[in-house]
């Protein structure tokens, strides 16, 4: 019964550790791969973030009663269909790019660079829809 919480303690003291020996890094003069890796991931999170936004958006513009011109119902179907598809690519694609540039040292920040631009191109595209 004792070994629980004194597992629960090591475990908040070395999440603790961790945080306070993680430096902050200045994304502007990222160097090293780690950093490089770091500051793609916060972008594609940014992005991921702005990403799911414009899907929700139009999702919600889509939210509607049918009527005889429009089956909104039909609409947002497809939109899923079309964004599950979406992802389907994009992951497969920066995978093929992952598989060829992985073993660099900026190999996951190439990845996470390739989603972030799919990404990109995808709010484009959802945001050039035109709602009724």
């Amino acid at each position: 019964m004792l070994l629980r919480p004194l597992l629960v303690l090591l475990l908040l003291f070395s999440v603790n550790s961790y945080a306070e020996a993680t430096p902050t890094i200045d994304c502007t003069t990222a160097y090293s791969a780690q950093e490089v890796e770091h500051c793609a991931l916060i972008a594609l999170d940014k992005t991921e973030a702005l990403l799911n936004a414009s899907y929700h958006k139009l999702a919600e513009q889509l939210t509607q009663p049918d009527t005889e011109q429009d089956n909104y119902t039909e609409y947002r179907k497809k939109l899923l269909t079309a964004q599950r598809a979406w992802i389907k690519f994009r992951d497969a694609d920066c995978d093929t790019q992952y598989a060829m540039h992985g073993s660099a040292p900026i190999g996951k920040a190439m990845y996470f660079t390739c989603q972030q631009q799919r990404a990109e191109q995808r709010i484009k595209q959802l945001d050039n829809y035109v709602p009724y």
